[in-house]
């Protein structure tokens, strides 16, 4: 083998590790990859230029990630600051958007009441022109029935009576007619009431008439009647709101025939007040608007408010149907005086009070033999606090027991205003159960919480003022000042705290003047000779004879006493 071709091991490997090869040259290491200025482990300690270098080189990094940091910082500073910007824009654009809410919402509101106002103006518009148009129709109209006169009906047949009665009767009638012709309200209709207008035709009752001569007689005049009123709606409509609108017949006689034409006319008629009072003539059918009628003129009526029935003969087979009309109408006053024979009475009160969705404000049930059968369905009703605020049922068959149940119920009851019983067959012991309702001076804590609302007409301790606490303060002082004449009010001070004496002298004062006010305003005679007495005799009575009021001003003395030592 050639020697010279040959290589030794070692030397090969010392060339590889970077160290002097035989021929005097150094190997460099070019494969590392150390950009931070690392050196080989096997190369010997780093120089200082070395370590100089690394230490620059990290710095360099340590720069440029800081530079980094710092532009991420300024890119957030940017952001938080854009972010406040877009919050005080979105703030700006909130209140500019509830400012121009309230603006559009205010807009909304001027435009509706101008619309509301352009819509008035048009239905008065309309009013005043179908009116013009009902007077211009009546201008060619002419009044048919003939007029006769008294003595012409008793020369024909008619008896004095009977020839007063036609002759008034087609008189009135005719006036009536006129002037609803020409678009006005009768003028005596709204004598009692400068708000209201309406018709009213009212006969004597003394001495009705049931003639069917007579009815004949009147039926054409009952024809132009009931056409002109039918053709009345333009002129009603005129009105105000405020204004009531009433009809009313009251002992008016009608045959079949008229009363027919009657209905017939006020069918949707806008009237806020109905009222039929009949003369009964002891046939099967009514002198006046038969109870079927009325239901369907109330039925017809969206405007109705309130309703009075007498003197008809109103059947159990009606009292569902009149129920339902009271209900559907949202009616606040009714009245069906003399209208029901022995049960139906009950049967009517019992389905008007337990049927629900009542609005009655005004109630009046006076002869309609109304039993003890109904009391308890009345004092429920009462104790549930009802919108009824007066209640009449006068001449009925209540008594005692029914009273006191009444007025049981009258103890939770704080709005019925009027209460009339009188004509019933209550007694002493049923009076005595109301007054303590109304007045019950056992005790103070019971004058104080008997009813101070309720009117029971004609019992003592009535409520005369409309303010609950006036009456409330006249009839504890009333009680503070009988008790005074005896010196008596200490011994039923009981177990009262001494302490709350100024509150006790104050309350003293205050009931006074409410008796005061009280006794000026309505004179009450029942209660004056009691409100002589003045407050300061109270008061002079309770420090003299109290002795808790010794014991504690001793006590406050002796505290004094402490204090100053």
């Amino acid at each position: 083998m050639n020697d010279n071709k040959s290589t030794n091991p070692t030397k090969k490997r010392k060339a590889s590790d970077g160290r002097a090869t035989v021929d005097g040259s150094h190997d460099v290491n070019t494969s590392n990859t150390n950009d931070g200025g690392g050196f080989d482990a096997s190369s010997g300690p780093p120089s200082n230029e070395q370590l100089i270098q690394q230490s620059l080189s990290k710095m360099d990094k340590m720069e440029q990630i800081m530079i980094r940091m710092e532009e991420k910082l300024s890119t957030v500073s940017s952001l938080e600051s854009r972010c406040q910007q877009l919050e005080a824009t979105c703030c700006s654009l909130e209140n500019m958007l509830e400012s121009t809410s309230q603006s559009t919402k205010g807009h909304m509101n001027r435009l509706e009441t101008k619309v509301d106002s352009v819509h008035v103006k048009l239905d008065r518009s309309l009013n005043f022109h179908e009116y013009n148009e009902m007077l211009v129709k009546n201008q060619r109209w002419e009044y048919s029935a003939d007029i006769d006169t008294a003595d012409n009906l008793v020369s024909n047949g008619y008896t004095d009576d009977e020839a007063e009665y036609v002759a008034e009767t087609s008189e009135e009638l005719r006036d009536i007619t006129l002037q609803l012709r020409r678009g006005v309200f009768p003028e005596d209709s709204n004598q009692f009431d400068s708000e209201a207008e309406g018709i009213s035709m009212e006969m004597p009752h003394d001495d009705p008439i049931f003639s069917e001569a007579a009815n004949d007689e009147l039926l054409p005049h009952w024809k132009e009647f009931a056409a002109a009123l039918k053709q009345f709606t333009p002129a009603m409509n005129l009105l105000s709101d405020n204004c009531e609108r009433f009809f009313t017949l009251s002992f008016v006689q009608l045959d079949h025939e008229a009363m027919l034409l009657i209905k017939d006319a006020l069918i949707g008629k806008p009237f806020r007040t109905l009222s039929f009072t009949n003369n009964d003539n002891g046939e099967d059918d009514p002198a006046g608007m038969s109870v079927d009628a009325i239901v369907d003129i109330v039925e017809s009526n969206k405007h109705l408010r309130k309703l009075e029935i007498g003197r008809n003969r109103i059947g159990r087979d009606h009292i569902e149907r009149l129920c339902s009309a009271v209900r559907t109408h949202a009616l606040v006053e009714l009245d069906l005086s003399n209208c029901f024979e022995p049960g139906n009475g009950d049967a009517m009160l019992t389905s008007l009070l337990t049927s629900g969705g009542l609005k009655l404000e005004k109630l009046v049930m006076c002869s309609n033999n109304i039993t003890s059968g109904v009391s308890t369905v009345l004092a429920d009703f009462l104790a549930t606090n009802p919108r009824l605020k007066e209640l009449n049922l006068v001449d009925n068959r209540l008594n005692d027991s029914d009273a006191a149940l009444i007025g049981n119920a009258l103890r939770s009851n704080t709005t019925l205003r009027h209460l009339h019983l009188d004509a019933n067959d209550i007694t002493n012991v049923g009076e005595e159960s109301l007054r303590l309702v109304l007045y019950d001076e056992s005790s103070l804590n019971s004058a104080a919480d008997s009813n101070h609302i309720c009117i029971v007409v004609g019992y003592i301790g009535n409520n005369s003022h409309p303010q609950g606490q006036i009456n409330r303060g006249a009839k504890v002082y009333r009680l503070l000042s009988i008790r005074n004449q005896s010196m008596s009010n200490v011994k039923h001070f009981g177990d009262i705290d001494v302490k709350i004496l100024p509150n006790m002298l104050e309350a003293v004062q205050k009931y006074h003047n409410a008796a005061s006010v009280y006794t000026s305003v309505y004179n009450a005679h029942l209660f004056r000779r009691n409100f002589d007495v003045e407050p300061v005799s109270i008061v002079y009575e309770t420090l003299r004879k109290w002795d808790k009021v010794m014991e504690l001003c001793k006590s406050l003395g002796a505290e004094n006493m402490s204090i100053n030592d």
